[in-house]
């Protein structure tokens, strides 16, 4: 599928895309609102500009409940969600240790593995291979296909542990899409290049045509926005 043919997806089928990213969204809410400028988290100091790859930023969510934490979502014109989650594993916000980390790596794999015994809509869940090109370093990542019914969606998954927080990127697309599969590689590596800002300076002062993706934010970060 190319993007011209992108207006053949339904409101229903975008809704899909966004599937996995609107599970924090019965938390009791500090804030939700439009966020197209670049937004600094607080807890983690991470920037996150106005614009990655394709992807436009446009709401910020923040819980007070530290489990919960602060979803940051990504779309694009397709209507594919990225969305990123910071977050704590208990309700003290207790410091992430390694351990803990790779447990919670297994666990989510598991609990995604699992999700047609949860959702009767949901009909498989399988792990498939990374499309092409370099794995993010500095996390976990997996990839999905899932069925729902007879529709087949791809999902990707990254985790990283950063300053004690957890980051989890999700995002869905169809794999009829081509380009999207790009893009969703191209917009988690955005990230992990966020979370190992030395070792992405390492690799752009060795090759000045580094891959390393760009973003650019529209405006300067606001305060709580």
């Amino acid at each position: 599928m190319t993007r011209s043919r992108h207006s053949l997806f339904s409101g229903a089928a975008a809704g899909f895309l966004c599937l996995f990213g609107v599970l924090s969204a019965e938390a009791q809410d500090i804030f939700l609102r439009p966020a197209l400028e670049a937004f600094v988290d607080k807890d983690t100091m991470l920037v996150f500009p106005a614009q990655v790859d394709t992807f436009q930023k446009v709401r910020v969510r923040k819980n007070e409940n530290p489990v919960f934490g602060t979803v940051v979502r990504y779309e694009n014109e397709t209507g594919t969600c990225a969305d990123v989650y910071i977050y704590s594993l208990d309700t003290g916000a207790k410091p992430v240790r390694q351990d803990m980390f790779e447990a919670h790596c297994r666990e989510t794999d598991e609990g995604i593995l699992k999700m047609p015994e949860q959702n009767p809509k949901i009909t498989s869940v399988e792990h498939i291979a990374a499309p092409a090109g370099k794995t993010p370093e500095g996390g976990y990542e997996a990839h999905y296909r899932i069925l729902s019914g007879s529709t087949p969606m791809d999902s990707v998954l990254f985790l990283a542990l950063y300053h004690g927080k957890l980051v989890k990127v999700r995002i869905s697309y169809s794999p009829e899409d081509t380009d999207e599969a790009e893009h969703a590689r191209l917009f988690v590596a955005a990230v992990a290049a966020m979370l190992n800002p030395e070792k992405t300076a390492e690799k752009q002062d060795k090759s000045p045509e580094s891959e390393a993706p760009k973003t650019e934010a529209k405006s300067e970060a606001k305060s709580g926005a």
